[in-house]
């Protein structure tokens, strides 16, 4: 990543200027630096200084209020346990806290980097247990892991047969394929892809997503890229966009970040326009922030406008738990940034700071209930 843009995001940050692409891109940086990337070492001395500072500041004592552009910055880069919560109550929203919650002994890893890939055969490669290097062959793609972890496909041969793979994370994975084509998709939890391991002889390319899934697509105009899921077809005319397709959510989303996609045949959407299909199947577009889409694949939850449902169902995927809501429960609209890479016991606490709802963990299971 280059350091003179970080250099020039840590100066935002540190004046309170920094937009949201500057705190998804810190974010970024700084989950690289967990991954023994290069890290301080590439800032000059003032820089460094002007990033201590920083931290310093995002840290000064639990419960410190902060404005809210800093309170995102430092939760987004993993500063402080937790990060930036508040309740909507009638028209009039809480105070944003920065908090610090101490872990506890009875709690949650965050998800992990792995995901299962079911061949054409039905041979299943558990790919946290595979080496780095050549897997296997399928119908004209070469199949192996990458150093980074992630899967490619690359092409050899024109295939006389076409052959579909599955990739497919359980709740409490994550994972990134590269496409035969080029085509780079990010996977949340609980997602399957189906998708033919060469396009070679396809006039379109055409793959079926269940879940959740962030696509950047290749480039080819005569060969059409399409994602089929359980309630919206995308003809894909541009790049990157998000599909939010799970089974146990009320409505579909398609959302576009750059280029065009055009949903349903009928459709298209423009960059920051997302496609909401209800269970009626009525079709609505809508203009959002589209860095809330794509938090997941950035390492953060972002939650705006939901409620502590919507909210649960997140955390119930990432961290493979089961929710159990005990009396009344307040369904106050909530928003907040909180870092997906905290065990669960410190998200949950950073929810309760907003003093509406208290959880209550043992084993896999999460017990809600009113504060």
């Amino acid at each position: 990543m280059d350091q003179s843009r970080i250099a020039e995001i840590i100066d935002r940050i540190a004046n309170n200027t920094a937009t949201d692409e500057d705190l998804a891109v810190y974010n970024a940086w700084c989950n690289a630096q967990q991954e023994g990337k290069p890290g301080l070492g590439d800032l000059s001395a003032r820089e460094t200084l002007v990033l201590e500072r920083v931290h310093q500041q995002a840290g000064i004592s639990r419960g410190r209020v902060f404005p809210w552009r800093m309170a995102a910055a430092a939760a987004l880069a993993g500063i402080i346990a937790g990060g930036y919560f508040w309740s909507r109550q009638g028209n009039k929203p809480k105070e944003p806290l920065v908090v610090s919650i101490p872990a506890k002994q009875n709690d949650v890893a965050a998800g992990k980097n792995t995901a299962t890939l079911t061949l054409a055969n039905g041979k299943k490669i558990i790919l946290s247990g595979a080496q780095a290097g050549k897997l296997t062959s399928q119908a004209g793609a070469e199949v192996t892991k990458t150093a980074d972890g992630s899967l490619a496909y690359h092409p050899v041969s024109n295939p006389a047969t076409v052959e579909y793979n599955t990739l497919t994370t359980a709740r409490g994975e994550q994972y990134q394929i590269t496409l035969s084509d080029g085509t780079k998709v990010w996977l949340n939890a609980a997602t399957s892809l189906t998708f033919p391991a060469s396009f070679a002889q396809l006039a379109e390319r055409t793959v079926e997503v269940q879940g959740e899934a962030y696509f950047e697509v290749a480039s080819d105009p005569a060969h059409p890229f399409r994602v089929k899921t359980g309630k919206q077809q995308v003809q894909v005319l541009g790049t990157s966009f998000n599909v939010n397709n799970y089974a146990d959510e009320p409505l579909a989303r398609t959302t576009l970040l750059e280029g065009a996609v055009k949903i349903n045949n009928a459709q298209v959407l423009k960059p920051g326009q997302q496609a909401i299909s209800a269970p009626n199947g009525a079709l609505k577009i809508v203009n959002v922030d589209t860095n809330g889409a794509i938090a997941w694949k950035n390492g953060y939850f972002e939650f705006k406008d939901e409620n502590i449902y919507d909210v649960m169902r997140k955390i119930a995927r990432w961290y493979n738990v089961e929710i159990i809501y005990e009396g009344d429960i307040p369904t106050d609209e909530m928003e907040g940034t909180i870092s997906r890479y905290e065990n669960v016991s410190k998200v949950l606490g950073t929810i309760e700071k907003a003093g509406i709802l208290k959880f209550r963990i043992t084993g896999k299971k999460i017990y809600v209930s009113k504060y």
